[in-house]
């Protein structure tokens, strides 16, 4: 496992095929990302053990980039199965919330499971809250058949309504108050909530497999929360935030959140168009707004598992298919690259470009705003290839396209790395080395 306060690491990897033919010697572990003011008690938030139940895996995303903990603390596993996540598939290697009674050492998810189980038996975390989305709208009585006792969305979830020996054992009280919290800010009264009570060691066999039940059984408080699979999953992910800032609320937990939390507002949020993920410190790729396809786009001669990366979201990672690559956020495809692997070089740190007339130095990796023109600066020891701009009558193989003034009339759209045609590929290179990359983007 690994921990982080701010920026989560994201491990890359190499070989990974798809979801009919699984490596079955490969798992991705999963992060825990802790908010912590170092005073009790401590609440564990875990989404995506489900990887086709996005509601869970966006809400804690959204949790750690937009809200700031008072007291009390906080550890979050964005996404606990990333492989499942990744190919939008509920579990690669089987359902992973039915492993934690029984489980075979062969099992390829036995390693995660064991690793997740010491996180919850830990002495330092009092509450459990996991996030699932679930079909339709829970209901104890029948109403039709989105409706009725055999759903699973729009509920909170118990075990059982009293836990001995645990900080928080009034568990019944605590979803009821939960449940409360949430219906005042239901958005249609068809999505009211109810508490659902597995009484799972009455003889549940299929509850008595799943995650919250062995955190019952380590006597730790813990809830399910179902957001329905029927809403928009910026509606999910509004109906996991109420159930986390009601959980917030009964456990002590004070917070802050620096925005507005309504459905429409999450919808920004989530497809925040800001969002980037840095490679290597050399690279910055958009999120939003790629080409379907980008070709021959550089990356080391290493397994993809070891490159450094970094994003403010928490849910972003590539997926080998083929002979491309697979830049997902969440389980959303955001672009498909073509890699051409060579040996890097780390040597540069900046470059100086002037943009509209101004000369300025921009970090390696940096996304340059431009209105009118730019030109990079020529550096006897580094060559830049500028993806999509052509010299006139440069036959060249090797072009050095510095010390020109470039404007977007000079640049041939099909090559940009966007689909509105604003975004170009600066590409510095040492001899036969790539050194890093700086993105031109027309305002």
């Amino acid at each position: 496992m690994k921990s982080t306060l701010f920026f989560l690491t994201l491990l890359f990897f190499f070989n990974f095929l798809n979801a009919k033919q699984p490596n079955k010697n490969f798992v991705l572990d999963f992060d825990v990302v802790k908010k912590e003011t170092h005073t009790s008690p401590t609440l564990l938030l875990i989404g995506g053990i489900q990887g086709d139940e996005p509601g869970g895996f966006n809400a804690t995303n959204i949790f750690l980039m937009h809200y700031k903990i008072l007291t009390g603390n906080v550890w979050v596993v964005p996404v606990l199965n990333k492989h499942s996540m990744l190919h939008n598939h509920r579990g690669i290697y089987g359902d992973m919330n039915r492993k934690f009674d029984t489980l075979k050492k062969d099992d390829p998810e036995y390693k995660i499971i064991q690793e997740i189980k010491t996180l919850i038996t830990n002495p330092q975390v009092d509450a459990i809250l996991h996030l699932h989305d679930g079909s339709g709208f829970y209901n104890p009585t029948y109403i039709n058949n989105i409706t009725n006792p055999n759903r699973w969305g729009a509920c909170c979830i118990v075990d059982q309504n009293f836990l001995e020996e645990s900080r928080f054992p009034e568990l019944g009280k605590i979803a009821d108050n939960m449940i409360i919290y949430i219906n005042k800010h239901i958005l249609k009264p068809e999505h009211k909530y109810h508490k659902r009570n597995t009484k799972t060691a009455k003889g549940d066999v299929e509850m008595e497999k799943a995650l919250t039940y062995f955190a019952i059984k380590n006597k730790k408080t813990a809830i399910a929360n179902e957001a329905s699979k029927n809403l928009s999953l910026e509606e999910r992910v509004y109906y996991h935030l109420l159930a986390l800032e009601g959980l917030m609320h009964q456990l002590g937990i004070k917070f802050e959140r620096n925005f507005n939390l309504t459905p429409n507002k999450l919808y920004y949020l989530i497809n925040n168009t800001d969002l980037t993920l840095k490679i290597e410190n050399l690279i910055t790729l958009p999120l939003y707004g790629l080409r379907e396809n980008i070709n021959f786009f550089p990356l080391p001669q290493k397994d993809l598992y070891q490159l450094k990366s970094e994003s403010k979201a928490h849910i972003v990672s590539f997926l080998k298919k083929d002979k491309q690559i697979v830049l997902k956020y969440g389980n959303k495809a955001m672009t498909k690259i073509r890699p051409e692997y060579m040996d890097f070089d780390y040597s540069i740190q900046s470059a100086q470009v002037k943009v509209d007339g101004i000369t300025k130095e921009f970090a390696m990796g940096s996304i340059v705003d431009v209105k009118k023109s730019f030109e990079i600066i020529g550096s006897k020891e580094y060559r830049v290839n500028i993806i999509g701009y052509i010299i006139p009558n440069d036959k060249s193989l090797k072009p050095n396209e510095t010390d020109i003034n470039i404007s977007l009339k000079d640049c041939i759209s099909k090559f940009s790395l966007d689909k509105k045609g604003k975004i170009y590929r600066a590409e510095f290179y040492k001899g036969e080395k790539f050194s890093g990359m700086l993105l031109l983007r027309f305002l």
